[in-house]
C-alpha cells in the first residue's frame, strides 16, 4: 500500500507481551478498515515478541509495520510512532489488550461524517488474575464532551481509546514525556486546546486488562517510589500551558484537574505505599506542590457536592489516614 492512501496508522508499542500479543495482533490485523498501518515497535524485548511480529509481517506484510529499538520505554516508543505515522488519523493500541475489529473503521467514519479531529470510544475495563477475570468500574467518565473545558473534567485520559486527527501531533510539539510512568496524562492533557471537533462512540471497542504485577499496581519497593512521578508530570503540563500561551485560558480547568489528580488518585497511590518515611515524604511533596501552583485551589469552581467536601478537609496531617478505594469520590 502506498503510504499516501494510508487514512489510520495505530502505534502499538510492544516491550515483552509475548504472552498476549498474538490475540492483540490478530484483532489488529484483521481490522475492517483497508486503509490501515499497524507500527509495532519492538522496545528492546527480550522474550520472543519479535518473533511473534515477524509472523505477522510475513502474513500481513501491507499491514504491520516493525520498527526495532533499544528499550526506551512506552512512551519513548509512542512518540517514534508519531513521527513515523504516515495516516490522517492516528490511534494507540496496548501489545497486551486487544481491540474489536470494527474499531478503528467505525471510528473513522465517525471523524470524517463529523468533521471532527478527535474521536473517542467506550471500553471494558476487565481484571485478570492469571486468567480469571472480572468486570471492573471504568477509570475516567468516557462520554460526549460539550466544549474543550469539559475535557478537562475526569476524563479517561489513556490513549488507547482515542483516534486523533495526525495534524494536531505532528504539527504541534504534544509528545509523551519520557523516563516517567503517568506520561498519559501529559498528553492528553496537553492535546485539548487543539482538539476542535469531538467524537464518542457508545460502544466498548477496547478490552483493557489490569493484571497483578503491573506498573501502575505494583507494590514493589521501586513501583513505590515511582509514585512521585505523578509530580514531574503536572509541572510539564503547566509549564507547556505557560511557554504556549495557553495558561489563562485555561486555568481554572488546569486547577481543577491537577488539585483533584493530587489529591483523589495519588492519594489513593500514597495510600498503598508501604515505607512509613517514603509515604511521609510523597504527602508532603504533593500538598508543597499543590500549594505553590494553585494555592487557592479550595475555590475552583468546578468543585460541588461530596468532592468539594473532601477537597475542603484533606490536609497533610489526615493524609495518610485516607482509606482505600478513594473510587466513589473520584468520580463524584
Amino acid at each position: 500500500m502506498n503510504v499516501n492512501d494510508i487514512l489510520v496508522s495505530i502505534i502499538i508499542p510492544v516491550y515483552n507481551t509475548a504472552k498476549y500479543l498474538s490475540r492483540c495482533a490478530t484483532h489488529l490485523c484483521n481490522q475492517t478498515i483497508d486503509e490501515i498501518e499497524l507500527i509495532f515497535i519492538n522496545d528492546g524485548s527480550n522474550d520472543n515478541s519479535l518473533d511473534i511480529l515477524n509472523e505477522f509481517k510475513e502474513k500481513y506484510p501491507d499491514r504491520v509495520k516493525i520498527i526495532n529499538k533499544e528499550n526506551g520505554g512506552q512512551a519513548s516508543a509512542r512518540n517514534l510512532g508519531i513521527h513515523l505515522a504516515s495516516g490522517d488519523y492516528i490511534g494507540f493500541a496496548d501489545s497486551d489488550d486487544y481491540v474489536e475489529e470494527d474499531m478503528f473503521e467505525t471510528m473513522y467514519n465517525a471523524a470524517i461524517t463529523y468533521d471532527a479531529n478527535y474521536v473517542e470510544c467506550n471500553f471494558k475495563f476487565i481484571e485478570d488474575r492469571d486468567g480469571v477475570y472480572k468486570d471492573l468500574p471504568k477509570r475516567g467518565n468516557v462520554r460526549t464532551y460539550t466544549t474543550n473545558r469539559d475535557m478537562f473534567i475526569n476524563p479517561q485520559v489513556s490513549p488507547w481509546n482515542k483516534l486523533y486527527k495526525a495534524s494536531i501531533l505532528k504539527d504541534n510539539p504534544i509528545i509523551f514525556p519520557e523516563g516517567l510512568i503517568y506520561e498519559d496524562t501529559a498528553f492528553f492533557i496537553k492535546s485539548i486546546p487543539y482538539i476542535s471537533k469531538t467524537v464518542y462512540i457508545a460502544r466498548e471497542f477496547v478490552h483493557y486488562f489490569l493484571r497483578t504485577g503491573s506498573t501502575m499496581n505494583s507494590t514493589s519497593i521501586d513501583s513505590q517510589h515511582k509514585v512521585g512521578n505523578i509530580i514531574p508530570v503536572l509541572s510539564d503540563i503547566l509549564t507547556y500551558y505557560k511557554e504556549h500561551n495557553l495558561y489563562a485560558e485555561y486555568e481554572k480547568e488546569l486547577e481543577y484537574f491537577i488539585s483533584k489528580i493530587l489529591l483523589c488518585s495519588n492519594i489513593s497511590r500514597i495510600g498503598r505505599v508501604t515505607d512509613k518515611t517514603l509515604k511521609a515524604e510523597l504527602i508532603r511533596n504533593t500538598f508543597e506542590a499543590l500549594h505553590e501552583w494553585f494555592p487557592n485551589y479550595k475555590k475552583n469552581p468546578y468543585y460541588h457536592g461530596k468532592i468539594k467536601i473532601y477537597i475542603n478537609l484533606i490536609n497533610p496531617w489526615n493524609a495518610g489516614l485516607i482509606s482505600i478505594p478513594l473510587g466513589k469520590i473520584m468520580r463524584g
